[in-house]
């Protein structure tokens, strides 16, 4: 059984900036053994939160924007998070 994170610190929403990482183009692996990501830049329309705790017992919340949004909501349940605009 794996251990659960205790005390996770949360980066808390970004209303300025869409806070999705995006794959960078980049076709070699970083260090780490990793492809390469980059933040989006465009500006977010939501704020998304998890409805259940997930590792470490906390809810995180992150900022999408309208391209980044969609693609969340493509691939998460309807149940997975709620979206409130950011106004």
């Amino acid at each position: 059984m794996a251990k659960e994170k205790k005390n996770m610190k949360l980066i808390p929403p970004d209303i300025k900036r869409c806070q999705c990482l995006k794959p960078n183009g980049n076709t070699f692996l970083t260090f780490g053994g990793v492809p390469g990501y980059d933040r989006c830049s465009n500006k977010p329309l939501v704020i998304v939160t998890e409805r259940k705790a997930s590792l470490g017992n906390v809810k995180g919340s992150m900022s999408l924007c309208g391209s980044c949004w969609a693609v969340f909501v493509k691939e998460h349940d309807k149940d997975f998070a709620t979206a409130k605009p950011i106004v």
